[in-house]
This record gives C-alpha cells, structure tokens and sequence, in this order.
C-alpha cells in the first residue's frame, strides 16, 4: 500500500477487487470458504476491514498534510495546480480523480474527515496519534453504512441471508467478531460452523459440473439419496442431522458455553467441543503412610478419615490443587480469557460449601 495516495484514486472497483485477493484467500483458507462467496462476507468473518479503507486513510493525510504546508514549497504549488486543472474540467488531473474518487466512497474533499472536529477551530488540539485512531474509525465505519446498512445497490441474496441472520453491528456501528472465532475450537469445527455461516459448502452439484458429470448422477457421496445440493446438505440428509442437533444445542447454550468459566475441580475453559463431555469427579492419589510422618501429618491423617457429616464437603486444597489453579491461570491469561489474579481462584476455591453456616454454627456469646 505505499503511495496509495497517488496512485489509489486513479484505480477502478474491480482493480481494489483484485489487490484485495491475497487479504482474502488468507482469511478464506481459516474456514475453506470458496472463492465465489462475496468478499465482503469473509472480511466479516473477522471484522476485517478492506484494503480500499487504508488507501482512503493514506489519502486524506496526504490531503490534511497538504493543506497545512507552506505555499511556496513545491508539494503545496503541485496540488494547486492540478486544483486549477480540475476547476478548468479536466478530469485527468489528480485532484480531480481524488474529488470523485472520495465523493464515491461517500467523503467531501471540503470536508474530510474526521468530521466531528473541525480543524479551523481556535481549540482544536488533535494530536498526531489521535488523528490516526479517529480518520480509520470514521472511514470504516462509513464504509459499513454504505455497504452493509444502508447500500447504494440491491444486495445479492447470499449478503442479504448473511446480514439478516449473522451479521453483528456494534452500537458504535462497527461490525464485531463472530464468537466462534473468539473461543478456541479445532480446526475441523470451525471450518463446520464458518462454511454453514458463509454458506459454501463442499456440494457435488458443483463439484460434478467442474468436472463435466451429468446433474442427475451427482449424488451425495455419503447417504446416495438424491443429489447432493445446499438444501439436501443443510435440511435433508440424514448423515449431517447428528450435526445438525448438536448446532442446534450450542445456539441454545450459546451464551453459557462461550463466556469463560472457572469450575473447582475442571479447571479449564468449557467451549462448544466440552459440551457432550462428561466430566467425572474429583480424584486425588491417597496420602503416603509408613514411616517419616511428624506427629502433626499423623494427625492430618486421622481427621481426614474421619466420617462427614450428610451434605457437607470440606474444601480439599492440597499442593497440587493449589498447582492445577496457578497452571489454569496462566492458560487463560495468556489467551486473554481472563483479568483475575490466581489469588482470586484459591479465594473462590476456598469459599464454604452451602451448608457450612448450617453445620458449623457460630459459638455461642457468654456474657460474664
């Protein structure tokens, strides 16, 4: 993208489309997504914004760096001569290609952004940094307007059924990460989930015309029951309803099993591949008997074995369970799952079963 500024507004539609391949075949091999899914719809996958985003950046603090020049540098007297150009009708000129080129995209070149702040204004304070966080913002989230809510053109059916029904807007107006891509899964599922959200899928439809195969012969390889398209995939073959329900389950159990939890004696992070997993209990090797115990352990021993009370357990926090909460800890901070100290965990680990209060009743008061 180095000089975009120059050479960006000169570019048609269709040649950002093709600069923009390799950012999308990087995105596309996450989820095996074919290449005739719109472009728009992969980027969303990841909340990723276009290249055609960063051009427009790279233009508008060229133009704001332009317009704050000393006039007699050679820069200023360039832009001031393709302005003249552009006034007289000719088109060519850069200035006159960056007009239009800026007016598509929805932008004044009297008026750039960032728009809420105006750059004549005696308090005008915008640092240099603050200006590179707030013009991407402003040109992304106009460019979600113009594509996503509010469209110059009819959007076609596959970004309709997507906008519909996956598409998340942020209150901000940005678009936000899928949660399957924020929550660690194996590879195959999260291809699964993203092919059935894009809606590419592997269809011997498709695949038979590549290779010349008649349309009534391209049959599901796996229940040979009629042809295999995208409603025989998603609606009536039987092999993928096993599928089928345990996506239905994870949708209804969406909000519990994608937000991290900490569980006494699992300490791990339960994500969508947990959620059929039976988790057993708590089981740690017996102490060590024979010689070499301290009266103090022998004694530790024997109120160990001592028989409990109905409903109550006593919390059971040895070294190594001490262990697994620090390594769970560190696990989940270093995916960022979590902002507690480990310290906070033992706390949890160490609070009183429910019926504490009911068994352990507090001592009574003697007044002398």
């Amino acid at each position: 993208m180095y000089g975009a500024a120059i050479w960006g507004p000169g570019l048609a539609t269709s040649s950002w489309t093709t600069l923009e391949r390799p950012q999308i075949l990087m995105i596309a091999r996450l989820i095996r997504c074919k290449s005739l899914v719109p472009h728009d719809i992969i980027r969303a996958e990841l909340a990723a914004p276009p290249m055609l985003v960063e051009a427009l950046f790279q233009t508008v603090c060229l133009l704001h760096r332009i317009q704050s020049m000393d006039t007699e540098r050679i820069t200023y007297r360039a832009f001031q001569a393709s302005h003249d150009m552009a006034l007289a009708g000719d088109t060519s000129s850069w200035y006159a290609q960056t007009r239009d080129w800026l007016a598509l995209h929805g932008f004044d070149i009297d008026r750039l952004p960032p728009v809420q702040y105006d750059s004549q204004a005696p308090t005008y304070s915008l640092s240099h940094r603050e200006r590179n966080r707030i013009i991407p913002q402003e040109i992304w989230h106009t460019y979600i307007q113009r594509t996503w809510m509010n469209p110059g053109r009819t959007l076609t059916p596959k970004m309709l059924h997507y906008r519909e029904h996956f598409l998340r807007i942020s209150d901000q107006g940005f678009i936000e990460t899928p949660r399957y891509m924020q929550t660690y899964l194996s590879h195959h599922l999260r291809v699964i989930i993203g092919q059935l959200r894009v809606s590419s899928h592997q269809l011997e439809i498709e695949r038979g015309r590549a290779r010349g195969v008649p349309r009534e012969e391209r049959w599901c390889p796996v229940c040979h029951t009629e042809i295999k398209s995208e409603e025989h995939l998603v609606i009536r073959c039987p092999a993928y309803s096993r599928m089928g329900r345990f996506l239905m389950a994870a949708y209804e159990r969406r909000d519990q099993m994608l937000e991290p939890t900490h569980q006494t004696w699992v300490s791990t992070q339960q994500t969508i591949t947990q959620y059929f997993e039976r988790v057993g209990p708590h089981r740690t090797d017996p102490p060590p008997r024979g010689i070499g115990l301290t009266l103090q352990q022998a004694a530790a021993q024997r109120v160990r074995r001592r028989p409990h009370l109905v409903g109550y357990r006593r919390p059971r926090l040895h070294q190594e369970d001490i262990s697994r909460i620090r390594i769970a800890h560190d696990y989940m901070m270093e995916y960022r799952r979590t902002t507690t100290t480990w310290t906070g965990f033992l706390q949890e680990a160490l609070l009183p079963p429910p019926m504490y209060h009911i068994l352990h009743p507090p001592p009574p008061i003697i007044s002398t």
